[in-house]
């Protein structure tokens, strides 16, 4: 048989490795090996009592301020640990005399925190626990590394569901996304109250609009309104104006400044931290986060982070500002319009008031009028002035432009038109009278016209043309289209006027057609209009194929917009005579 002798070589391997470790190995030894029957109180206090270092490395013996390894040898745990801090050993005795993987932390002196991971094994045998075998594991970089990618990642996804509450919150529900926006930030930053304050229209006050509270901890709305800006230090409100960050750390220390260090003992604020709210470079407000009674410490993440929050709720503040006053200057033209509409719909009336339907009984002569309105106010007028059963007069025009002003000139147009009916002699004198009355007051409008002094018993008419397109006539036999025109121009148009007056007698079955330029003022559906030699050229070959004038006019309506989809512009006026 073949003995193998102990490999001392890798045991050699094995002790560099373990002496070597950055992590803390060692095993302790208990002097007289300890019964598990005691109680865990008294097992506690054996094991600290009877346990001696007889294996280590050196990171165990620099742990506990050790040089070197020969320096820590034999000695007992209670040399270096007081029972009161034995926190593992209580652990482990609980767990059944091993660890594995158990994470706790030291906290120094200087607040920082060191974490480990503790693996410990026991060695009973028949009843009694021999010795503790362990390693410890320093993770404090994994942690903190752990700790400020989770940091990040709060921080990111703050900026990300406050910048969106802002993006998507209506003008009204601004108020609501700076709420929330104080609520993420006073999480975040671990402070005790998160608060937005607004500076006054007259630059004066400075006071708290917006605030997040921990719970149990006081408001500062009570004393946080109306603080004059004018006691304020100025230095300070020179960084804010510069997009800087104040710090405070301890607002007890302000003897210097008695205004503030009253305001901050009021308010019970001990360390504060605050930035500018800004709206194209001037400063509106502050955004600040607060301490109540301890000493507040933030990191340079917090301070990035009320300043993003800063940005939003400053834009938030200013955007809700200006919808607002949109939507007040919205409801006042919403009024004027509809105040506008109803005018409209009143001057509708009235110029549609003035296109005379119902001329009465005329002896020898038939007269009726047709009115197809557009959309717009328009200007066509038919009035006429009953003298006697021997005279009548027919006023035919259409006054320029569209609107309310359109209408208001028909209603002083048929005024005059009235008054001088009664004085004048003829036609051209009517309007000559009413070119002189009106070119006083009205300056942007002209009016194209027709006058007609009507004769009914002689059947004959006196015709004044002012711009008016020909009068058309016809004998009801014949059905051959004439023309009564004169190419005066309009009055209004120019300073002066001076027309003339037609005469033409006519004879039973005779027929005359007025008619407005909306008529044949059409716009064609390939574009453009189809004028007044066109519509002549129409209108000839409809009154050659129409028994009567209604049947002509029926005709005249359904040609300009039916047949040939032709699109209205102004109004349509027609004015026909029969004898």
């Amino acid at each position: 048989m073949i003995s193998r002798k102990p490999d001392y070589g890798r045991y050699q391997h094995l002790e560099s490795f373990i002496h070597l470790s950055k992590d803390a190995i060692w095993c302790y030894e208990l002097d007289i090996p300890m019964p598990i029957s005691l109680s865990q109180e008294e097992q506690l206090e054996y094991i600290w009592n009877h346990s001696v270092i007889r294996e280590c490395n050196l990171a165990m013996a620099k742990f506990y301020g050790y040089q070197a390894v020969q320096d820590i040898f034999g000695k007992y745990l209670k040399d270096l640990v007081t029972l009161k801090s034995v926190f593992l050993l209580r652990r482990f005795i609980e767990s059944s005399y091993q660890l594995e993987n158990y994470e706790y932390f030291l906290e120094l002196s200087d607040g920082h925190k060191r974490v480990f991971l503790m693996n410990s094994h026991g060695q009973v045998e028949e009843g009694f626990l021999l010795r503790i075998w362990g390693q410890q594991i320093e993770i404090s970089s994994i942690r903190e590394s752990e700790f400020k990618l989770s940091g990040l990642l709060q921080f990111s996804q703050i900026v990300t569901e406050v910048s969106k509450t802002f993006v998507h919150t209506k003008a009204e529900l601004v108020s609501d996304a700076i709420q929330f926006a104080l609520e993420e930030l006073g999480k975040y930053s671990r402070a005790d109250r998160v608060f937005a304050a607004e500076i006054s229209s007259d630059k004066q006050f400075l006071s708290v609009t917006h605030e997040w509270v921990l719970v149990g901890m006081p408001s500062l709305f009570s004393v946080g309104t109306k603080l004059s800006i004018a006691k304020m230090n100025p230095e300070r409100l020179g960084i804010l104006a510069s997009d800087g960050v104040i710090h405070i750390a301890d607002t007890t220390q302000m003897v210097d400044e008695p205004w503030h260090l009253d305001l901050f003992k009021r308010a019970e604020v001990r360390s504060i931290l605050v930035v500018g709210l800004r709206d194209e470079g001037s400063v509106i407000g502050i955004l600040g986060i607060t301490t109540y009674d301890r000493i507040g410490f933030w990191s340079e993440e917090t301070k990035r982070l009320l300043g993003l929050v800063a940005g939003f709720v400053s834009q938030g503040l200013v955007r809700a500002k200006n919808e607002i006053k949109l939507m007040k200057k919205e409801k006042i033209l919403q009024r004027f319009y509809s105040d506008v509409k109803e005018d409209l719909a009143l001057a509708k009336l009235t110029q549609e008031a003035w296109v005379a339907k119902d001329f009465g009984e005329i002896p020898n002569v038939k007269i009726q009028s047709r009115f197809l309105p557009y959309d717009e106010i328009g200007g066509d007028l038919i009035l006429y002035e009953k003298h006697s059963e021997e005279c009548i007069d027919i006023f035919f025009g259409d006054i320029s432009g569209h609107g309310i002003s359109s209408a208001l000139v028909s209603g002083i147009a048929a005024v005059s038109f009235k008054k001088h009916s009664k004085l004048e002699s003829n036609p051209s004198a009517i309007l000559s009278a009413m070119h002189l009355d009106l070119k006083t007051i009205i300056f942007k409008h002209h009016i194209s016209a027709c006058v007609l002094r009507l004769f009914p018993r002689e059947r004959r008419i006196e015709f004044s043309f002012a711009g008016h397109p020909p009068v058309v006539f016809w004998k009801e036999n014949e059905r051959v289209m004439k023309l009564v025109k004169d190419e005066m121009y309009p009055i209004l148009l120019l300073d002066f006027w001076e027309g003339k007056t037609i005469s033409k007698t006519f004879e039973p079955g005779d027929r005359l057609l007025l008619y407005s330029d909306g008529i044949y003022e059409l716009e064609e559906e390939g574009g453009g209009y189809i004028g007044l030699d066109v519509f002549l050229q129409e209108l000839s070959e409809m009154i050659s194929v129409s028994e009567s004038t209604d049947t002509l006019i029926q005709k005249m309506i359904t040609n300009c917009l039916i047949d040939k989809d032709r699109i209205i512009h102004d109004d349509i006026a027609v004015l026909s005579i029969e004898f």
